[in-house]
């Protein structure tokens, strides 16, 4: 079959086509025909390398954590909700990957695509939609809460401000400006990244609005060591994450980016729950129009190099998915 991966850790220069064959069935696995595969910057992370004390990897392996299609074949110990034919979604099964003609997937993960949910939206649930619930349920965001996203308009960001809004909280969105039209369709209040952000967020905060111009960071002035934030979700990292903390009251605070970073602020990375229940309480939402999954891009599987390169970029607004049909 055909797969695009990589057979060494590097940058771009190490993507291909490559000839394989297929994955060998394991226990409680599915095997799908790929009808969709979603990208993700995790990704690009794990062919760098970063990710190889973590990630079990065999060249050449293809690129690709979340996938959407038709159940070929069951495995031993599958769960017999699932028979082949169905058409499914869910986490790959460890050591292999997405970008690929057919894909295992976990089955303890994988969930029949509902009634009003296309196939392009449900290859977006496990990683990035998945990863904003859990975020948003550790942070235990409610009622009362100001919720701060930083990297707001991205794969993780973009759902986790409908996630925490769902939940009552108002939410505070930093990310480009090119970015505003995106999230304040989304319900949330948007607030330009760049130099001054914190300012311009604890104007927000204080004046009860959104603050998106360079300029309006001087309207308030903040009082000695006041934090107007509640909860924080980190999904950039580094200088950003660390501006973030100065405007956190406490230590509810997730970071997919800089996981050590937050933890020495008393918070913690995400910790993933790639079940079944989960995802598929997350198809549900989406289904019944509760929550919108951002699509950026759809990339046909002959141009799966531009797919990756646009996430690569930073520049996605939302989810960018891979078609095999």
């Amino acid at each position: 079959m055909r797969i695009y991966g990589f057979d060494d850790y590097g940058g771009p220069e190490v993507q291909r086509f490559h000839e394989v064959e297929e994955p060998t069935m394991q226990d409680g696995c599915v095997r799908i025909r790929t009808v969709t595969a979603g990208v993700n910057p995790a990704d690009i992370k794990v062919r760098s390398g970063a990710r190889q004390s973590g990630f079990p990897v065999e060249f050449p392996m293809a690129m690709g954590r979340e996938a959407c299609g038709d159940v070929i074949e069951v495995g031993p110990g599958a769960s017999d909700r699932i028979a082949v034919g169905d058409r499914v979604f869910g986490s790959c099964a460890p050591g292999t990957g997405a970008f690929a003609e057919t894909a295992l997937l976990d089955a303890s993960s994988a969930v029949r695509v509902p009634a009003g949910l296309d196939a392009v939206r449900a290859a977006c649930i496990p990683v990035a939609v998945g990863t904003a619930n859990d975020a948003i349920a550790e942070l235990a965001c409610g009622d009362g809460d100001t919720v701060l996203v930083l990297g707001a308009g991205g794969g993780v960001g973009v759902h986790a401000v409908q996630l925490a809004r769902l939940a009552g909280a108002r939410v505070i969105a930093v990310a480009s400006a090119a970015k505003r039209d995106l999230l304040e369709g989304l319900g949330v209040e948007h607030v330009a990244s760049g130099s001054g952000w914190e300012e311009r967020v604890r104007a927000a905060v204080a004046g009860g609005g959104a603050a998106g111009g360079a300029g309006l960071g001087s309207e308030v002035e903040p009082g000695p060591g006041e934090r107007p934030v509640d909860a924080l979700l980190d999904c950039v990292g580094g200088d950003a994450l660390a501006g973030a903390l100065s405007l956190l009251a406490g230590t509810r605070v997730r970071s997919v980016a800089d996981p050590a970073g937050a933890s020495a602020a008393g918070g913690s990375g995400v910790v993933r729950r790639r079940t079944t229940e989960v995802f598929g309480a997350l198809a549900s939402l989406v289904a019944d129009g509760r929550l919108e999954v951002v699509v950026d891009d759809v990339v046909p599987f002959a141009e799966a190099a531009r797919a990756v390169e646009r996430v690569e970029s930073g520049h996605a607004r939302g989810k960018t998915v891979v078609t095999f049909t």
